[in-house]
């Protein structure tokens, strides 16, 4: 099952950090980046969509294991040449709706800025299939962006499901309709309640955060 983003995402692989140069999304990121490693260290992490690996070299350190996987080749060769990573940590080419063929035991996940690109109606299904991976009260950490005005892309419709896209362009000059959503707290906890207790949410000016432990576990392992 797929978001719809994936080739997006291949074609901009070179150029996709360059999203964490903004100036004013410096100080956000500053906080983020130590808490995101503060909030994994000594697990062993599954991290999906990593992406480039922007994140990963956040907590990679701190902790116990990462299993970083993505659905596109060309974003996790970006990522497995950023720097060199420590032993416990392994690159996994799998698809964020199919996780069952990743080896290894979760006792934390993390999902960054995948959330958003998920249409509403699988949203439940892959809360499901990645609770269904993890241990039993494992730590979810999940961050994801906020909609500010002059700073995000404009979003330029909403469909039927009431996903909302965005028009972006990229250096080769294509341009793509890119789905993207931005949660309330409220929808957030909804969701998350399905399958996590001890919900935790916070709004920073760019980004939003959200933890919790899962207790529920469709189709485990």
């Amino acid at each position: 099952m797929r978001t719809g983003t994936e080739e997006y995402y291949r074609r901009r692989a070179l150029e996709y950090d360059r999203v964490y140069d903004k100036p004013e999304r410096e100080a956000d990121l500053r906080e983020l980046r130590p808490w995101v490693a503060s909030s994994l260290a000594g697990r062993r992490v599954l991290e999906v969509a990593a992406g480039t690996g922007w994140w990963t070299d956040s907590y990679a350190d701190t902790a116990a294991e990462v299993t970083a996987t993505d659905v596109n080749v060309a974003t996790l060769e970006v990522a497995t040449s950023r720097r060199e990573w420590p032993s416990s940590v392994r690159f996994f080419q799998a698809d964020a709706f199919d996780l069952d063929s990743i080896p290894g035991r979760f006792d934390a996940a993390f999902v960054g800025f995948f959330w958003s690109h998920v249409p509403l109606e699988q949203l439940d299904e892959f809360l499901d299939r990645l609770a269904g991976r993890l241990q039993h009260r494992a730590r979810v950490v999940i961050i994801d962006n906020r909609y500010v005005e002059g700073s995000s892309y404009p979003i330029v419709r909403r469909d039927l499901g009431g996903d909302t896209y965005q028009e972006r362009r990229l250096e080769d000059g294509s341009t793509w309709s890119v789905l993207k959503n931005f949660p309330t707290p409220s929808e957030l906890r909804g969701r998350l309640a399905r399958v996590g207790e001890g919900i935790a949410l916070n709004e920073l000016e760019y980004y939003w955060s959200a933890t919790f432990r899962v207790t529920h576990q469709r189709g485990a392992r």
